[in-house]
Parts: C-alpha cells; structure tokens; sequence
C-alpha cells in the first residue's frame, strides 16, 4: 500500500470518482470479455461439499472441474452478487461458511455486481441519456461490476485528521488496497454474533396479503406486469428526477421519451426492458401474482434477486427447478430477451459448458 501511496502522490488532479470509475470500467471491460456463469447457493454448496469429500457425485466432480477448467483459462468467470453474500451469511458453521467463500473468491476471481440500488441507477442513466440522444456512452456491462469488498457500495475513509489533499490521496490508496481483498478475509473480521438478516418470510408475507387484497384488480399478467414494474420504478423518483434535470442541463434537447409518457404501450415496453434489473423482477412477481395457488415465500424474494442478476448480465444461470420453470415461461418472455441460458441440472449444465472451447 506504500507503494499506492506515493503513486497517488503524483496524481493529485485525479479525483476520487474519476479513480473509481475508471478501475471499475478497466473491471467491466476484462469481465464483459468472459462466458459469465452465474450459480445460486444451492450450486455454491453443492461445489463446495465436492471440494470437502462430502459429496462424491462424479457427475457433479465432473461439472466443477470444468468449471474450473474455464475460468483458469481465462475464458469464464462466475461473479456473484450481494444475495449471494447474503445468503452465504446465513451458514450457522463456520467450516463449510468459510469453504464456501473461498470457492467463490476461485471461481469469481474477487468479481461482483454492484448492488441492487446502484444497479437500478444506472441502468435508469444509460436508459435515459440513450433515449436523449447522447452519444459515445460507456456500455451498461462495462459499468455493473466490482470487487467483493464493495459489494455493497463504496467506502472510503473520510474526516481523517490530515489535509485535503492528502486525505484523497489515502482514499485513493486504500480503494487500491480493498480491491484485491478476498471474500474468505472479508468472512474472517465479521462479528456473526451482531450480524442480523432481515426477516424475508415476513416480507413475502406482507406482500401475499398486499396481493390478496388486490387479487380481483389484476386482469392479465400483462396488467400484473406493469403493476410491478412502476411500483418498483417509484422507489428511485428522486433518482429519476436528478437523471431528467442532468439531460436537460447536458443540453441533451431531442429527448423523445417524455416521462409522462411512459404508459404509452410501445413506449413503456422498451424503456421498461432497458431497465433490466426491474424488468426481470416485475416479470417475476407478475408470474407469481397470476397464479392464485402460489404464495410467496422469503426464499423466493433472494431468488428473484438472483434472477436480476444473472439473467440480465450472465450467459448461465445455474439453479433450482422451480425457479428454472418460472423464468422459462413462453408469456414472461425472458429466455427470447436475454442470452443467458437457465439450467437446474448437472448434465444440462455440463452439455451448455461442454459446447465452450476451454
């Protein structure tokens, strides 16, 4: 980190953000390059217990070895997100908890997506600005992704006891330091004893009464679909007005998609789809709302969250059947929207990886 220091030291007209921004696009840009394989928990443990003799399926033995294969080849890569970590926190031993962060700090070579919240700006940023007409923008993929240690959002130290300018230059040098931090030594400092999850099977409660109540107003899913897509829309208004103020200010003035508009069909549609991680949550919560015998459950909620995810920005998302089927379904329309390929099964998965040169 010394060393970081001094180089900082010379580049004092180097902002903080302009720093992050441009370790993060140089990220986007190598993982953008890779096959990305995204693996729900159950698909986490079911390696690791390979790794611990605790699981002697050859089959599966066969799957992360080629896994493996890929990306030591540098030709795949499987990051996580924060549900990931998530749900990685809810191991009670310590043993396999730590096990299972090492296999991911392997395979994801220390790479995540941002965050949900961040994620949603800036799809809405590239959205927006697309449809004012700006050119030249930075691909949405080469701006989604970070390392482990931020996989909640940037921290940097700040109010230290030195000078401005030196204070940036320990900001810069430390997001230098964090960046190859592992998940395994991230695990190894977190007091368990204060880490509280929050209560999702009460969440999916809530939200299966907010829907019974509602039940008799849904007419299509097309119409449970819009629902769902504005109501999580309506979570980042402020952020939407910051993004319209930017544009106009930008002089940006042939914005064709005025916001009042967007419940114009064709119009909503596409706006809609080019805010993916909304998109495919809204079509996930539109299918279940449809199906009056279906209840939500907590674990569907960190589910979903998994599908935003690898859905929108993996080639391969590797899960439960249950959710397999749903993201499958012809009317949803997920599989003819995105590349990535949905599969629940060892030898599904091995047949789609066996087709990668590696």
């Amino acid at each position: 980190m010394e060393s970081t220091i001094e180089f900082h030291r010379t580049q004092p007209e180097v902002s903080l953000e302009s720093h992050v921004r441009k370790r993060r696009i140089q990220l986007g840009v190598e993982v953008s390059s890779k096959y990305k394989i995204y693996l729900d928990l159950r698909f986490w443990i079911l390696f690791r217990d390979v790794e611990l003799n605790r699981n002697t399926d050859k089959k599966l033995a066969h799957l992360l070895s080629k896994v493996e294969l890929l990306v030591n080849n540098g030709v795949a890569i499987c990051p996580i997100s924060e549900s990931v970590f998530i749900e990685l926190m809810k191991q009670n031993d310590p043993e396999t908890r730590m096990a299972t962060a090492t296999l991911i700090d392997r395979l994801s070579l220390g790479v995540t997506l941002i965050a949900h919240p961040l994620r949603v700006n800036q799809e809405l940023c590239n959205a927006i600005y697309t449809r004012a007409g700006a050119k030249n923008l930075i691909p949405l993929d080469a701006l989604v992704w970070t390392k482990l240690t931020s996989i909640f959002g940037e921290m940097h130290p700040h109010e230290t006891p030195f000078e401005p300018s030196e204070e940036l230059v320990i900001q810069k040098g430390f997001y230098d330091h964090m960046w190859d931090i592992s998940l395994a030594n991230v695990i190894d400092t977190i007091d368990f004893s204060n880490w509280h999850q929050p209560n999702w099977d009460e969440t999916a409660d809530r939200l299966n009464i907010g829907s019974a109540q509602h039940a008799n107003e849904i007419k299509s899913y097309a119409h449970a679909y819009k629902i769902e897509f504005e109501g999580g829309l309506s979570l980042f208004k402020v952020e939407m007005s910051r993004l319209f103020k930017e544009v106009d200010e930008a002089g940006h003035k042939d914005f064709g998609e005025n916001p009042q508009c967007l419940s114009e069909k064709m119009r909503f549609t596409r706006f809609a789809k080019s805010v993916c991680t909304l998109h495919i949550s809204a079509c996930c919560y539109a299918a279940v709302r449809r199906d009056q015998k279906r209840l939500l459950t907590g674990n569907d909620l960190l589910d979903f969250h998994h599908a935003e995810a690898a859905v929108g920005y993996c080639n391969l998302f590797l899960t439960e059947k249950p959710l397999r089927t749903l993201l499958s379904q012809n009317h949803i329309g997920l599989a003819s929207q995105f590349p990535c390929r949905v599969e629940s099964s060892v030898a599904g998965a091995q047949k789609l990886l066996d087709e990668i040169d590696g």
